[in-house]
């Protein structure tokens, strides 16, 4: 068969001799029935066109492929078929991401709200990020039409968080922990107090806390950590958050329901005793050899920070008198009234259950910190011997950090 490429170049193929099935007939002119023979030129020029012509077709297919199939499947959306947008975004909106979320349901709800072009285009930004997976739930400030790789970043910068965060520590009482909400969310002191007395709210049927002579019933229930809650939340939103956050950290480690109150007591009197977190598990337990039957304190704690809680809530920025101790009928006034005072006087946390629940073994009955810069504390069951000599050490201690303007470290002596 005569190569294309001869055809069209004219070479050696053209001189070839023909089979004899298609050679030349006589014609007319010499007596014979056939026509005139073409012209071998004529044949190189009709194959040439056919060549051009057949790709002319499968051009053309192809524009009417792309002009009017491709709409048939096309959303409609002049968006559908954008991977990504350029950035760095037009308008802002607000977006939610909720508990759990996973990063498909990020990317889900940023294309919902336009923040990106398409899911695939976040969930590529997404899985290049390494610190992606730690974005945090809450609401955040983004805008509209962000490149994905942008959202990703905005989502993992705080300063792009609209919440209200608030943060309670552990050892605060319950005034203080009203304070920081009513500062946190720009409200009064009043409003935060009613709030966190709403028991309907915190999903209560009343008070959790009904014992004779108890200030505050909500003292202690509320857990101290870093919550938050969105540009419109409430301080009852707050406040529930606290409130089930210490149900479920004492139901997490066990306590029955009616120890509940005895645990979070015992836990936010070995905060205030006790500045040391590797010593709270041993303040526990003097605590305890003091209220057990027969010890020689007559179930009496006798420590002072319980009667001084009483007094900052209800004789709040008075000083008080340290004879007081001794004369007070306060409940509260644990020199003087035997077993725990009626509430927690503190916010713990679940170390502090913790340490309650698994007191270390020991007989001790005295405590004392001999040095409020290291928080070194002391325990002994002997009084005299050593207890007695512990606090002249101490009292020589707070000699020189008074003089040091009640600044540590303590130059040296």
């Amino acid at each position: 068969m005569t190569d294309l490429f001869d055809q069209l170049d004219g070479g050696h193929g053209a001189a070839e001799q023909a089979p004899a099935s298609h050679r030349a007939q006589p014609g007319a002119a010499d007596g014979g029935s056939g026509g005139p023979r073409r012209p071998r030129g004529s044949r190189r020029r009709g194959s040439m066109f056919s060549f051009v012509a057949m790709i002319a077709i499968f051009a053309g297919l192809a524009v009417v492929a792309f002009l009017v199939v491709r709409p048939l499947f096309s959303s409609g959306d002049p968006q559908a078929n954008v991977s990504d947008f350029p950035g760095p975004g037009t308008t802002e909106v607000l977006v939610v991401i909720p508990e759990g979320a996973t990063g498909n349901d990020i990317g889900l709800l940023l294309k919902d709200q336009g923040v990106v072009a398409t899911t695939e285009a976040f969930g590529h930004a997404y899985s290049a990020n390494s610190a992606a997976t730690s974005i945090q739930p809450g609401t955040y400030r983004l805008m509209q039409q962000m490149a994905a790789k942008d959202a990703v970043a905005a989502l993992l910068d705080r300063d792009n968080r609209a919440d209200i965060d608030v943060t309670i520590p552990e050892g605060y009482r319950s005034d203080q922990i009203y304070q920081r909400v009513a500062d946190g969310l720009g409200i009064s002191y009043d409003d935060a107090y009613a709030a966190a007395h709403d028991y309907a709210a915190l999903g209560l049927d009343g008070p959790p806390n009904t014992n004779e002579g108890v200030i505050d019933p909500m003292e202690g229930w509320f857990y101290p950590s870093t919550y938050s809650v969105p540009p419109d939340g409430k301080a009852t939103d707050l406040f529930k958050q606290m409130y089930d956050r210490t149900i479920a950290e004492l139901d997490g480690i066990g306590v029955a329901p009616e120890d509940r109150l005895r645990v979070l007591t015992l836990g936010s009197i070995a905060i205030k005793e006790v500045d040391n977190d590797e010593d709270w598990a041993k303040a526990v337990r003097a605590m305890e050899n003091r209220l057990a039957e027969g010890s020689e304190f007559g179930g009496r704690l006798q420590v002072d920070s319980t009667f001084e809680y009483a007094w900052a809530l209800q004789h709040p920025g008075e000083e008080m008198d340290q004879n007081l101790h001794n004369t007070d009928p306060s409940p509260y006034n644990t020199r003087l009234a035997a077993g725990l005072p009626p509430s927690p006087i503190a916010s713990v946390d679940s170390r502090l259950m913790g340490a309650v629940l698994a007191p270390a073994e020991g007989d001790w009955t005295y405590w004392i910190t001999v040095d409020l810069c290291t928080r070194e504390t002391r325990f002994t069951s002997d009084y005299e011997g050593e207890f007695v000599p512990w606090r002249e050490e101490y009292k020589q201690f707070e000699q020189r950090w008074i003089a040091n303007d009640r600044q540590c470290p303590l130059p040296e002596s």
